[in-house]
């Protein structure tokens, strides 16, 4: 690597065990006004002196020379990109680099010390500084003028809420490959290169990834990254990504287009209950055995991945000092599409991945099955379509337990996601046009139901619940009860601005539910006096995702399939 001597601002070239202790710097590109490789060789000329990266990267120099350092890194004229062979290997060593530098100074051109502009910094935004943030051993933050800001361990909770990294990769980064692949995907989601491929390269190191360069190839670089990253690992998170309701697509890759698509799984974890977890690429596609639920809509089943959706809620301990972590997993299912044989397709209806708690009583009797997921992107013929509404539900297995999470996350494209029906359970989510505040959700079994609304904050907190239940052996688990009264506010297409019953506060809900109690309320008698109506259970206190964002926890029991009543 070539390094700059801070005194002589000579460049120098060094090799492995002889590399002497040098510092790094870390900076937002600023076009033109950055010196090149070549540049810094003819640097007494005024026209490169007068550019202001000239100034930055001597003001990097000054830094270094003061904690007594000789030598420093920058990546604009420390790298001939003139040679691709030179721009490669840089790239593929440059997460070593930073890992190896005594210390890096993140110079942010952009901010002003004491004045609160350190949020805004575009150096946060920036695909090539989230390796530079979490590499090496100290980070050192400074404003325009070189004012210290404070280094990455005492700023690590402001980074994280404004990155999204979690705090222990900030504060230890040796805990960086601790993390699932789909959280370290979700750092680099708000993240822009000026190239597209950069985006693919600029993860090489967070993933461990040595791969060639191929300017041009555009998104086909983030492919080939996911492909690599799975010939060494057995983390089936890579396939938990969500699409963006921008994004809504009926058919995709199992493989993610870009990072954005793995902003939601900051929480998701890896599942470390041994299993037969390893996975290969075939010219089929990617070859797995996963746990597989059949469902009743348009022949989608779905497969559970080895990683979870961790919460947790904080609890006092009797024999402790301080309070402690009670984690709950919910294991990422995703639903999928037979093609032809054992080859199936990613699907995104009715959403794209679903969360169940282990002690789900249909999982205790499922075996993995061996399948090919195709990688091909292209909208397939199917046999039946999946978005076809499910008219009707005959439950054929004993009643469970259904334990869930209403999430405070709205949803603004769909108002009705329809159902999946998993062994004798269905569920639907029903979610608000954007301006409300209000999500739903319908769980049926057989004839009976429970409607559940939670009101959210606008910190995305649960602020009031309720729930209905319902016994009406007419009532479908379809969009055909969009044409019932009682539920005209979640099915209409504009209805949330029209209906004067509009669930955009607590007093609306609970109005539509003291309607629904009505209708319905005296065909449930029989079953609330003998005790066989559903329990209902919903915590006290919600939970909270690896980042404070609360969620809330519902347990379901159906305690008796009710008799079935025949109609007409």
């Amino acid at each position: 690597m070539r390094l700059i001597n801070v005194k002589t601002l000579e460049l120098g070239l060094f090799y492995g065990s002889q590399t002497p202790r040098y510092a790094i710097l870390s900076h937002t590109w600023d076009g033109d006004n950055e010196v090149t490789f070549q540049e810094w060789e003819r640097r007494t000329d005024s026209a490169v002196r007068r550019k202001s990266g000239y100034a930055k990267i001597v003001g990097a120099c000054r830094r270094a020379e003061a904690d007594g350092l000789q030598y420093l890194w920058c990546d604009t004229n420390c790298i001939d990109k003139s040679s691709s062979a030179e721009l490669s290997e840089a790239i593929n060593s440059m997460f070593s680099w930073y890992h190896d530098s005594a210390v890096c100074y993140a110079y942010l051109a952009d901010v002003q010390a004491k004045t609160g502009t350190l949020a805004k910094s575009r150096w946060f935004t920036r695909g090539w500084t989230l390796q530079e943030l979490l590499a090496p051993s100290r980070v050192i933050f400074f404003d325009h003028c070189w004012t210290v800001l404070g280094d990455r361990s005492i700023l690590a909770g402001v980074i994280s809420d404004i990155t999204r990294v979690h705090v222990g990769a900030l504060e230890n980064r040796e805990t960086i490959r601790d993390y699932s692949i789909a959280q370290r995907m979700s750092w680099a989601a708000d993240r822009q290169t000026s190239r597209s491929e950069d985006i693919a390269y600029c993860l090489l190191g967070i993933f461990d990834i040595n791969m060639p360069l191929l300017y041009g190839e555009g998104s086909k670089a983030f492919t080939r990254l996911q492909l690599e990253i799975i010939k060494i690992s057995d983390d089936q998170s890579i396939l938990a990504w969500d699409l963006e309701p921008s994004q809504a697509s009926l058919f995709t890759s199992a493989l993610a287009r870009s990072p954005t698509q793995f902003r939601s799984c900051g929480s998701i974890v890896r599942n470390h209950e041994p299993q037969q977890s390893a996975y290969s690429i075939t010219n089929l596609g990617i070859s797995m055995r996963l746990v597989l639920i059949k469902t009743l809509i348009g022949g989608i089943v779905l497969v559970g991945l080895n990683c979870a959706k961790e919460l947790y809620r904080v609890a006092p301990h009797p024999n402790l000092p301080h309070d402690v972590k009670l984690r709950k997993h919910f294991r990422v299912w995703i639903p999928l599409t037979q093609l032809k044989h054992d080859t199936y397709g990613r699907l995104h209806h009715p959403a794209s991945r679903v969360f169940l708690e282990q002690s789900y009583p249909t999982f205790s009797r499922l075996a993995p099955t061996s399948l090919f997921l195709t990688l091909n992107a292209s909208q397939p013929q199917l046999q039946e379509n999946p978005t076809k509404p499910l008219r009707h539900h005959s439950p054929d297995t004993p009643s469970g337990v259904l334990l869930t999470v209403a999430s405070g996350n709205m949803t603004p494209r769909f108002v009705f996601k329809e159902v999946y029906p998993l062994g004798d359970i269905s569920v639907v989510q029903l979610k608000g046009r954007g301006i409300s505040t209000t999500s739903h959700l319908l769980i049926a079994c057989d004839d009976l139901s429970v409607f559940l609304s939670v009101f959210w904050g606008k910190d995305g907190s649960p602020q009031d619940w309720t729930y209905s239940t319902i016994f009406d052996p007419q009532l479908k688990i379809s969009n055909q009860m969009a044409c019932l009264t009682e539920w005209k506010c979640l099915f209409e297409t504009n209805g949330h601005k029209r209906s004067s019953s509009c669930c955009n506060n607590t007093a609306s809900m609970h109005s539509l539910h003291k309607r629904l109690q009505h209708t319905y309320g005296n065909s449930l008698d029989v079953y609330v006096r003998e005790e066989r109506d559903p329990m209902v259970i919903i915590g006290d206190q919600p939970l909270m995702d690896l980042f404070g964002q609360q969620e809330l926890l519902v347990d379901i029991i159906f305690r008796q399939l009710p008799k079935r009543i025949k109609v007409g």
